[in-house]
């Protein structure tokens, strides 16, 4: 079998116009280059140098298929050249991709290491898709995404790492809750007019399921992925939502009241997930490097 070392020491035997020449190059010695040469024409099944005319010549001299097989290892070469260039870049992070999903309710958590990275990795191709929880589980599992969030829990077909852990709070207009309640339980909730995120939202779906276990059907009046509609309605006194203590520490508005929502205690937990036992490329694992740090200066 042609090996890459073979064709190298016929180039520089070419090149350099002998073959004590090319051993010097190399580094190796002539007999080396010899043999290489000699294995070389051996698999190929051609004569590459025309040895009676070297011997007049005492010079190198290429046979016709020698002449055409020496552009052709050049290219080979060439190309070789080209191949662990790419992988050095992309080794070293100067080239790349990180395919990104992002549930509706956590992109702005992630806005900042989402910076950190670009800043960082400008090289890298970064591309966000946002989608709900069932689309970006197959888009891990067909490989179309490398990493995406997804709440806990999560199927044994991903790893992960933990983003964040908040518990679920109640938002309200000052003028339909009063101010003397301190916290609502998720059964009062069954006849007020929900406001949530997404359909296709986890977390939508898991407010949606609590509230089946407790034997009734939320009255949700819409949906939306856009925070400051939400908000705008709040103000309106359209109705009621439930958010993460994340979004809720963001209000700053007198008009609205935050309480806490209990019996259940809901939490939003979630992760970072990829597909199990994909090995992590460069790009991949510089982002969860950077999740993690910013998920633990949060605690």
């Amino acid at each position: 079998m042609m090996t890459l070392k073979q064709l190298q020491c016929f180039i520089t035997v070419v090149k350099t116009g002998g073959f004590s020449h090319a051993a010097e190059t190399l580094s190796l010695t002539q007999p080396t280059v010899t043999k290489a040469i000699s294995n070389l024409e051996d698999t190929l099944g051609v004569a590459l140098f025309d040895k009676q005319l070297m011997s007049r010549k005492r010079d190198i001299a290429l046979t016709e298929i020698g002449a055409l097989v020496y552009e052709q290892a050049q290219t080979v070469l060439q190309h070789v050249g080209y191949l662990e260039q790419t992988v050095t870049q992309y080794q070293h992070m100067d080239r790349g991709q990180l395919r990104l999903g992002l549930s509706p309710l956590g992109g702005e958590l992630l806005s900042d290491a989402i910076f950190e990275f670009y800043q960082a990795h400008r090289h890298i191709d970064l591309s966000l898709l946002e989608d709900g929880a069932e689309s970006l589980k197959q888009a891990l599992l067909d490989d179309t995404l490398d990493v995406c969030t997804l709440m806990q829990p999560i199927e044994e077909d991903f790893d992960c790492i933990p983003v964040c852990d908040y518990p679920v709070m109640m938002v309200a207009h000052r003028q339909h809750m009063g101010n003397t309640i301190k916290q609502v339980t998720l059964k009062s909730l069954k006849n007020a007019s929900l406001m949530l995120f997404a359909s296709h939202s986890s977390f939508t779906s898991m407010i949606v399921e609590e509230c089946q276990k407790l034997g009734f059907e939320p009255n949700i009046i819409c949906h939306t992925n856009q925070w400051q509609l939400l908000t705008t309605l709040l103000k309106k006194n359209m109705g009621v939502t439930l958010l993460p203590k994340y979004y809720t520490d963001k209000l700053d508005d007198k008009q609205l009241i935050c309480l806490p929502l209990v019996q259940p205690n809901l939490t939003w937990q979630m992760v970072m997930a990829w597909r199990r036992h994909r090995p992590l490329t460069p790009a991949m694992q510089a982002w969860l490097n950077i999740v993690q740090r910013q998920a633990n200066n949060k605690v």
